[in-house]
């Protein structure tokens, strides 16, 4: 299980070691000089022995040797046991988890070593027979601290085998080592009192692939360095499971990581408290942009697969750093608890980095500056809020109104809320409030149903607690039962009329009970017949949970008259503190206790009677009777109501009200490329529904489709509470010659999409979000004119995909990085979402401890097809049974799609006498079936990309074997929680399903649970649904800022007449003439159509001088031009404040820029500049020229007093013009809207 941090909320170096075992075989030897140190994992059948000996065969023998075995389980530890058994100087520090982290395996070693001098070798690498005695002769006779380094032979891995690379190392030079790494690792030997001075190994996750080099950059700034001219050790690169090979490298954050200072944080003192995770402390040398694809592109991933010694809590908001933080104003007419457990629950979760919340009193808000706020929650106001949605001297910020009590009907709980009556000033402007915000959050289904009256825009959340008020924990109950009530004076009317049941209760069992009132007082009812004692209510909530949880009651009572609705509309809080109290619940059979299950708690209707049986009832149970019901209720509350659970529905509220702030009522459309419920449509109409939950309008359009367009209309109903859905026609994506490549956009694509558009018109869409490759949907959204997502899958070849959505995700990070590149958009992985009914099969068969059956029911899905492999799943089953295993393996998928193959498979389960273990059950609507009585799920597919049949099986309990095919590596930690067979062949399937039989029951356990934990992280609905939310936010604003450059571009034709009165009139129609054809050629639909087809580009490249050949091929080398790019006249540039232009490449100097600078006729007067802006909007360089001294028919130098150094790609050319007589224009670069979704504009110019 995760461990519990013992040094903060974070992942620390110091929470890694709890599961540390060392075998040592003779104690008490005198230390050793050396102390070497050779971590592992998972090589025992590889080249660790040959390593070990080249250590052990030294000629130089006074050294220990720590072989770190990090959490192997093939073998390993068996290898080692023999070195350990045959020389007393192996000691073997092995790690029940894998790290993954080999640095912080190091450290761990180091802090045990008792050598004076550390050095290290790897299981793939080697010493020569000398290499220990050759640098030991130096470092011996040296008086400071020092390094010694020596030469190592590098080779590479290929599957032609090795081939050497180059001989690694030179003389030490730090000015060059700053330069790169000459330094191989396996060749140091160091003092080890170095990392007192400069700290240790850096084990942070960024720093995986050079925690070497930044150790020597950090021992190089002090420490003498020494280059043995020997070759000292034999390396080899590109190995399976090396990080070479499996860490991408990033240069930019490579270069800036080294450059930060740890080396205090990485002392042997401090190193404990060291976080490996969190990139807190990178300050400003890191955007937030970059720190965000850490979160995604690293932490992420990560953590979903190594995350053993990581707490529960971080688990819980690890991808909140990959998100846009949002900055929150609260505000309430005065702060209460209900804010803490609304709102600071979740701000409060250690490492939560999605959003920062400032409270302000409803009075206070109109001094508050609102222009650095990204959201406004409007908690139960009732007043001078309102201006947060009215006043229009003031930034419009997204407002989400939220009510936990409600606030429509509290008027009818007593006279004491008479002042937000209806008719009161106050209610009306509740009422404008909940009409006016972006959206609405509510607690209940009743306050949910009463928004809706007046805004559809509806979010409902749950009460929350934080988790650790609710872990399980041992009671020593002694003395009297006790019996509490939580509550305020608001239960003071119902208490009073069950009062008489508590009187007979306690007249009953005066010697054994006891009654403890908190926060009401029991003076203000008649005398009970026991003891009673009362604790005054307390505004402090945190303070009010710690009480709760030094103490412990046994039974707790929450009685609620119902009579109302306000009272209707409360949430189950209660249940919450009664958990946090030991005690089990008695509450009122009403809502919203009603709704809770029976088995968690007591409910009685509101007598005097049923109150006195119902407590009675729990008095007459044993104390571990009772702690049965608490059990179930605690695990009720730890899985759908804490802090940590729900972050992600929380999260995902603030980001679905920018979106509604952005849609106002418009709809989401959602295009599925066919009916068939295969991967890619289930995928997607998942996304509809959790997107339909959030109060969204979503519309569905779908492939007309005989055969499978009614379930599939019956499903989109039912996930959509019955959205419109349109059935329609356009061309698939496939390439039509070879279905296992795509095409590219064409003709056909547009005019599908204008004859969709045009029946779309009365239902409003402002958001398209599209499945798989479907150029006719690009073309769709730019026909709408609307921000466009795309879910991707498998990659194939063949298609021009650049800029085809402002969006994407993909299913896997594998194939998602192709589309990447592809495409040139970033393409985050969001797996598909699990449903509940998947993770809620997890419990039960957990207690049962996992027991397999037999014969070992093995489920197999997806369509009967050549790529999915079902044969080879099939055979395997056949030589399962012929070793001994009786096994039935269950077909699930469409059947009749592939008929030829689907008939393969039955012909051969016919000819080997299979027909009682192989059953066909076809497609089938409820899979969930096969998941709650299978043991194992067999992926046999030779083509995936994310199997969302695995990430079922994982939350169900059920073991995965698969082939290593698509993203299941991405997941799947072989032999941790799952196995990846070597190939898709029936023997290696069969031989990976053999292994998981031969676990023991512990280690099958661990397994799933693992398996459990990962998809936990990735799969749940709630974390799927804040990424979609995140995802269409991004959507948003790429799609605004191309239609802010695309609006910048446009020339009003109210502005063509708006010349010179000093033009002769001949001039001015000239003027006006260009202005109209620069204008036509912009945005005539049949021009730019004609272009997207013919290929055919402007005439203007052929209009320009020659000597504007430098700019041509400037442009061609560094902007990507293509052959469809047009040039083009800007906007008049005298008519704007500056036309700007973003520059994607970096550039290491720049002293001069060329650019085509033409005033429409003769300018007189006025000037042209530039300015060089960085990314963070900081003026780095400007210059101006006068107009009257531009030659005509020439480009244009702007040469800079000095000139700008290290510009980092993002930086900003803006050009202006000011107190010009004549329009001036700019030749530039355009790529054309219907081939790239929209307009792609840079200048037509050369850097020097």
């Amino acid at each position: 299980m995760p461990a519990e941090c013992g040094f903060g909320g974070n992942m620390k170096f110091g929470d890694c070691g709890h599961d540390l075992f060392i075998r040592r075989i003779e104690e008490g030897k005198p230390a050793p000089e050396v102390t070497v140190i050779l971590p592992t994992f998972a090589r025992a059948n590889g080249p660790l022995q040959l390593s070990i000996e080249s250590v052990l065969s030294q000629s130089y023998g006074d050294f220990e040797l720590i072989i770190v075995d990090d959490g192997s389980r093939d073998g390993t530890a068996d290898v080692l046991n023999e070195y350990q058994l045959a020389d007393s100087r192996v000691i073997i520090h092995s790690y029940k988890y894998n790290s993954g982290l080999p640095a912080l395996r190091v450290n761990q070693a180091a802090l045990h070593g008792r050598g004076k001098y550390i050095a290290y070798q790897f299981d793939d690498d080697l010493w020569t027979d000398d290499s220990l005695k050759v640098r030991m002769a130096w470092l011996e006779r040296q008086s400071v601290p020092s390094v010694v380094y020596g030469s190592c032979d590098a080779y590479r891995a290929t599957d032609d085998g090795e081939i050497f690379q180059r001989v690694l190392g030179q003389e030490f030079n730090y000015s060059l080592l700053l330069h790169g790494n000459y330094i191989a690792n396996n060749t140091v030997v160091h003092h080890a009192a170095l990392f007192e001075r400069h700290g240790m190994y850096d084990p942070h996750l960024v720093a995986r692939r050079y925690s070497d080099y930044d150790l020597w950059l950090r021992f190089g700034r002090t420490a003498p360095f020494q280059w043995v001219d020997a070759t000292c050790s034999v390396v080899r690169a590109n190995m399976e499971n090396s990080l070479g090979r499996d860490v991408q490298a990033d240069f930019t954050r490579t270069s800036k990581y080294l450059q930060l200072a740890r080396d205090n944080q990485l002392n042997p003192v401090n190193i404990a408290h060291y976080d490996l995770i969190a990139a807190d402390q990178w300050g400003f040398r890191f955007s937030t942009a970059e720190i965000q694809r850490y979160y995604r592109e690293e932490a992420l991933p990560f953590l979903s697969k190594f995350n053993d010694y990581c707490a529960i809590e971080e688990l819980a908001v690890v991808a909140s750093g990959a998100m846009d933080h949002k900055r929150i104003l609260v505000t309430k007419p005065d702060y209460s608890t209900s804010v803490d457990v609304a709102i600071r629950n979740f701000e409060n979760i250690g490492n939560q980095r999605g959003f920062t919340s400032t409270f302000v009193k409803e009075l206070d808000v109109k001094s508050f500056d609102i222009s650095e706020t990204d959201i406004a929650i409007l908690y139960r106001t009732v007043g001078s809020a309102e201006r947060l949605l009215t006043d229009k001297d003031r930034k419009s910020v997204p407002c989400a109104y939220l009510m936990d009590d409600n606030m429509i009907r509290f008027h009818e709980v007593g006279p004491e809320h008479s002042s937000i009556a209806p008719g009161t000033p106050a209610y009306r402007s509740i009422i404008a409030q909940i009409s006016g915000a972006s959206a609405v959050i509510g607690y209940s289904d009743e306050i949910i149903d009463d928004f809706a009256e007046y805004n559809n825009h509806t979010i409902q959340l749950k009460t929350n607690i934080n988790g650790d008020y609710v872990r399980r924990r041992q009671y020593n109950r002694a003395g009297k039962i006790k019996i509490a009530v939580f509550s305020n004076a608001f239960r003071k009317t119902v208490l009073a009329k069950l009062w008489p049941g508590f009187q007979r209760v306690a007249a009953r069992h005066k010697e054994s009970i006891e009654f403890h009132f908190w926060g009401i007082d029991p003076g203000d009812f008649p005398v009970l017949g026991c003891d009673v004692h009362f604790k005054p209510f307390t505004h402090s909530y945190y303070g009010y949970l710690e009480a709760l949880r030094r103490t412990y009651f046994d039974i707790s009572l929450t009685p609620l008259e119902g009579e109302t609705r306000a009272e209707r509309s409360k949430s189950p809080v209660k249940l919450l503190e009664s958990v946090v109290a030991g005690a089990v619940s008695i509450l009122s059979d009403v809502a919203p206790y009603s709704r809770l299950p029976n088995e968690v708690c007591v409910k009685a209707r509101n007598t005097p009677d049923e109150w006195a049986g119902a407590i009675e009832s729990l008095i007459a149970l044993r104390a571990d009777e009772r702690d049965e019901i608490l059990e179930r209720a605690r695990t009720y509350v730890e899985n759908r109501y804490t802090t940590e659970v729900q972050y992600y529905d929380f999260y995902g509220a603030l980001a679905a009200t920018e979106l509604h702030a952005h849609l106002k009522d418009k709809a989401i459309l959602y295009a599925f490329h066919e009916a068939a419920l295969g991967g890619a449509t289930l995928h997607l109409l998942r996304h509809a529904a959790l997107v339909s939950s959030f109060g969204f309008r979503v519309v569905g359009l779908v492939q007309q489709d005989e055969r499978f367009g009614p379930e599939f209309a019956r499903l989109w109903r039912e996930a959509t509470k019955d959205a419109p859905l349109l059935e329609e026609s356009w061309p698939h994506g496939a390439n039509s010659a070879d279905d296992s490549r795509a095409r590219s956009r064409d003709v056909t694509d547009l005019e599908s999409a204008e004859r969709i558009g045009e029946k779309l018109a009365e239902l409003d869409v402002g958001l398209l979000h599209f499945a798989t490759w479907q150029p006719a949907m690009t073309a769709l959204g730019s026909e709408l004119g609307v921000p466009v997502v795309a879910s991707v899958h498998q990659y194939y070849e063949g298609a021009d995909t650049r800029a085809f959505a402002h969006a994407v995700h993909c299913s896997s990070a594998t194939h998602g990085e192709r589309w990447k590149k592809a495409s040139g958009i970033p393409v985050r992985r969001i797996v598909c979402p699990v449903d509940e009914v998947y993770f809620s099969l997890f419990r039960p068969r957990e207690a049962r401890n996992f027991a397999i059956q037999d014969p070992l029911q093995v489920v197999v899905s997806g369509t009967l097809q050549p790529r999915k492999n079902q044969l080879a799943a099939i055979k395997a089953a056949l030589l399962l049974r012929e070793a001994g295993h009786d096994v039935r393996v269950h077909v699930i998928g469409y059947d009749d799609l592939h008929s030829e193959y689907a008939k393969a498979c039955r012909v051969y389960v016919a000819e080997q006498g299979l027909e009682n273990h192989v059953i066909f059950h076809g497609f089938v609507s409820d899979p969930e079936r096969f998941y709650a009585s299978c043991d194992l799920l067999l992926i046999s597919a030779l083509d995936e990309s994310m199997p969302q049949t695995m990430l079922q099986a994982m939350a169900s309990g059920v073991a995965v074997v698969s082939a290593r095919v698509g993203g299941v590596s991405e997941l799947i930690k072989h032999r941790y929680n799952g196995l990846i067979a070597k190939d898709a062949s029936p023997e290696e399937l069969a031989n990976a399903v053999k292994e998981f039989l031969g676990y023991s029951d512990a280690r099958r356990a661990e397994m799933l649970r693992s398996a459990y934990r990962t998809i936990g992280i990735l799969g749940r609905s709630s974390y799927v649904r804040a990424e979609l939310m995140d995802l269409y936010g991004s959507a948003v604003r790429r799609s605004a800022s191309e239609r802010l450059t695309e609006a910048i571009t446009d020339i009003p034709m109210a502005r063509l007449g708006m010349l010179p009165g000093r033009f002769e009139p001949a001039v001015a129609s000239t003027i006006a003439r260009l202005h109209s054809e620069v204008e036509a050629q912009h945005f005539s639909r049949s021009l730019r159509l004609a272009r997207a087809v013919t290929g055919r580009s402007s005439e203007m490249w052929d209009l320009i001088s020659s000597t504007f050949a430098p700019l041509d091929l400037f442009t061609r080398q560094h902007f990507g031009r293509t052959r469809r790019d047009e040039l083009r006249l800007s906007e008049d540039l005298s008519s704007i404040s500056y036309r700007e232009y973003t520059v994607h490449f970096a550039l290491p100097s720049l002293a001069a820029i060329h650019l085509g600078i033409v005033p429409l006729v003769r300018a007189s007067a006025g000037l042209v500049g530039i300015e060089i802006v960085s990314s963070k909007d900081k003026i780095l360089g400007s210059t101006v020229r006068s107009l009257a001294d531009l030659e005509e028919g020439l480009p244009a130098k702007f040469s800079l007093n000095m000139p700008v150094r290290d510009l980092e790609a993002g930086w900003r050319l803006r050009v202006f013009v000011r107190e010009s007589d004549v329009p001036v224009t700019i030749y530039e670069v355009v790529r054309p809207a219907v081939l790239y979704g929209a307009l792609k504009r840079f200048p037509f110019a050369k850097f020097d």
